[in-house]
């Protein structure tokens, strides 16, 4: 069995307290002299603020390590993505991702010399919409999820998408959060105890381990190395403002205003270091683990470009999903429900056009519908001419917009596509293609929905006003369990 990943994650955000900058410092030196490799998420903002200071010894100390990248304003400012993605047809929120979004990437890129490999979105506020602009714009992986999270390293949407939350092994920011500022009895915090802090994080870190997970995150924020509580707690209402209606919440207000946390002493955040420092030591004494960065797994787990499946392969596609509606593997090439709708439709498309079988068709990965996914109120009898035509007109809508149909209309069919994917394979099961084959109807959805972090999706924040639903960003989430498939490690 592989050793399980472990990811050293710090969101890297507070452009307030230059004392933050130090503690990126610190750390980025401290995991470097262990000989471990961090993953910085930053904040384009956080960036653009370590450029306007000339922290270039910051920056510089960042180097060894990985960047990944957070978003472009804490908050997702100027409007946050669970709003547009929620609000906007799939195409318009698409843009709008890639406007805010872009100007982030290539800042965090530029000032801290690599393009960012992965993505973590802030406080479960995201959308459908905006991860596939992410991956439009370069990023490969996504150290979040659907709501409920992934069953383990996973390819969705493109990103291999790798779990945050419930694969925590406990947060290198030790005690913080214990302490709470009263501005009515004002006080510091005391000192950590750097021998306490350590045994509770190797006890939290070995029981992660005992679960038999693929991955570990550890994750921290390298603000809470220099502040004792949250900077601008008290404004996390304000990132969702309700319109004049009354109803709907709308962008931030023009002007937003933080201010100065509560600075830890120095004894205390020398403390906080150096159990910090004996845990990274720790750790990389360890010979059950493997400390990586995302753009380590992400390697290993990538298939090469340009993959053929052999006629005979196609044939054990059609087996597979002549059963039902489902991801697979075919010989060591993961295949979500999209992919394989793609190759068969792809075999009978050839078929209708060059009047002969082909010898290999190639993958494609598309997306998922985003549309709601039409489903027949009963049983649908394809014809011959229906299974061509069909398959045409999948091939060109994918060959398109990269997405698979909600709906089509064959003839005088009107069919979802897992009635397609059912109906193809069914008929590649036989030497020439039927005259007809009749399919029953189905849930629209791959056996993978089943899964909780599909059947559970949900966009909710912490942030959000009282009484917000984002039903679209729900059920687009569901219905990317068609482009759901399992990594496979390929070195």
């Amino acid at each position: 069995m592989p050793k399980p990943y472990v990811f050293l994650c710090f969101d890297t955000e507070d452009p307030i307290h230059p004392e933050a900058d130090d503690a990126v410092l610190d750390l980025a030196r401290a995991l470097d002299s262990s000989g471990l490799r961090g993953c910085f998420f930053m904040v384009g903002e956080k960036a653009r603020t370590l450029r306007a200071r000339a922290r270039r010894d910051v920056l510089e100390a960042l180097a060894p390590h990985e960047i990944s990248y957070h978003g472009n304003h804490w908050f997702e400012f100027p409007e946050p993505a669970l709003v547009y993605g929620n609000r906007d047809p799939w195409d318009s929120a698409v843009a709008t991702g890639l406007r805010y979004e872009l100007p982030g990437i290539r800042d965090v890129a530029e000032i801290a010399g690599q393009f960012p490999v992965a993505f973590c979105q802030h406080q479960n506020n995201y959308s459908v919409a905006t991860s596939h602009a992410l991956e439009c714009a370069g990023i490969k992986v996504w150290n979040g999820g659907f709501g409920a999270e992934m069953p383990g390293i996973a390819w969705v949407m493109g990103l291999l998408m790798v779990p945050r939350h419930s694969r925590s092994g406990g947060s290198l920011q030790g005690s913080w959060g214990r302490y709470r500022y009263d501005p009515d009895a004002p006080s510091a915090p005391p000192p950590m105890d750097p021998a306490a802090e350590l045994r509770h994080f190797q006890v939290q870190f070995d029981a992660a381990l005992e679960r038999g997970d693929t991955h570990v995150n550890l994750v921290g924020h390298p603000t809470c190395w220099a502040i004792a509580d949250w900077w601008g707690w008290y404004e996390w209402g304000l990132p969702f403002q309700v319109s004049a209606h009354g109803t709907a919440p709308g962008p931030y207000p023009a002007g937003r205003r933080w201010e100065r946390g509560t600075v830890r002493t120095g004894a205390d955040r020398a403390a906080h270091l150096e159990w910090t420092v004996a845990a990274a030591r720790w750790l990389a004494a360890r010979n059950d683990i493997r400390v990586a960065t995302f753009d380590e797994v992400l390697r290993e787990h990538a298939e090469p470009a340009g993959i053929w499946l052999s006629a005979a392969q196609v044939q054990e596609v059609a087996r597979v999903c002549a059963e039902g509606v489902r991801h697979l593997a075919v010989d060591g090439v993961s295949l979500s429900a999209a992919d394989a709708l793609y190759v068969l439709a792809q075999f009978v498309a050839f078929l209708a056009r060059e009047r002969r079988r082909p010898a290999a068709v190639q993958v494609r990965r598309p997306l998922g519908p985003v549309e709601p996914i039409r489903t027949a109120p009963g049983s649908l009898g394809f014809l011959r001419p229906d299974l061509l035509l069909g398959a045409r007109l999948l091939v060109e809508y994918v060959d398109q917009l990269g997405r698979l149909p909600a709906a089509l209309r064959i003839h005088s069919l009107d069919c979802g596509p897992a009635e397609l994917l059912l109906a193809l394979a069914r008929a590649l099961l036989t030497p020439t293609l039927p005259e007809s084959i009749t399919i029953e109807s189905t849930a629209g959805l791959p056996e993978s929905a089943a899964l909780p972090c599909f059947s559970h999706a949900a966009a909710a924040s912490t942030h959000s006003p009282a009484g917000y639903t984002s039903d679209q960003i729900a059920w687009q989430a569901r219905q990317q369990s068609w482009s759901y498939r399992p990594a496979i490690r390929v070195s």
